[in-house]
């Protein structure tokens, strides 16, 4: 992944994010995220980018004209084709494998919806995934768009500070398909607590044995979808 370009209404939503500290300064300067305002790809005088859609719907439709333009404009400034994601209620889930597999493109934009949807015409000409990052709704994509982003940025090198932290995650290289599991800190005893005692032992093995049942046992408990698919 070299380069990401966000197509949206409020671009303002994400340059914030972006720029914030805590995401930017760990960002390899070799990835790009850059946001474009949709309302610049519209040839209407009042950059009107929105219609009532036909049918007998209530709810206003992103136009597919200037979204296709957006899409034409970034490849080619980047002079490259892009993978084109929109962010939808309708996509796919997202998941560990669909990042990895998008980690892997070269040049990604992401369609921010808003309203009652985007025009299917766009989908269909310009479209390669539609992409939810859950069953429930909101007002845009400019968040879920912040959540992909976010989670593709930890595959990059470098971007976290040890790279076993990414690997132990949930989901992670040494949990796949499976929860991580209860994580302990300082103090050894909390009002009556005790963190176990082999987290204690300095044993590796026995350590690495005891994550792995409790990752399952956990998965179990709550994500059983999640063992069903292995």
């Amino acid at each position: 992944m070299k380069n990401i370009d966000v197509v949206t209404l409020f671009p303002e939503i994400l340059d914030e994010y972006i720029n914030s500290s805590p995401f930017k300064k760990n960002l390899p300067s070799s990835i790009d995220i850059s946001t474009h305002q949709l309302r610049d790809f519209s040839d209407d005088k009042h950059k009107k980018v929105d219609d009532t859609q036909y049918g007998i719907e209530p709810g206003m439709v992103l136009m597919p004209e200037p979204l296709s333009k957006a899409v034409d404009y970034i490849e080619k400034s980047r002079n490259k084709k892009a993978y084109t994601v929109l962010l939808s209620p309708q996509g796919e889930l997202v998941s560990h494998n669909i990042l990895e597999k998008l980690f892997e493109k070269e040049s990604l934009i992401f369609i921010c919806g808003r309203y009652e949807g985007v025009d299917e015409r766009f989908i269909e000409e310009k479209v390669d995934l539609e992409l939810s990052v859950g069953d429930f709704i909101l007002s845009g994509g400019e968040l879920p768009s912040l959540l992909v982003i976010e989670a593709l940025s930890r595959f990059t090198p470098g971007f976290m500070g040890n790279n076993d932290s990414f690997e132990n995650d949930s989901f992670g290289k040494n949990f796949q398909s499976t929860l991580k599991g209860p994580v302990y800190t300082k103090p050894n005893d909390f009002k009556g607590k005790k963190v176990p005692e082999i987290l204690l032992s300095g044993d590796h093995a026995k350590i690495l044995e005891w994550r792995k049942e409790v990752s399952i046992e956990r998965t179990k408990k709550r994500r059983n979808d999640l063992i069903n698919r292995t």
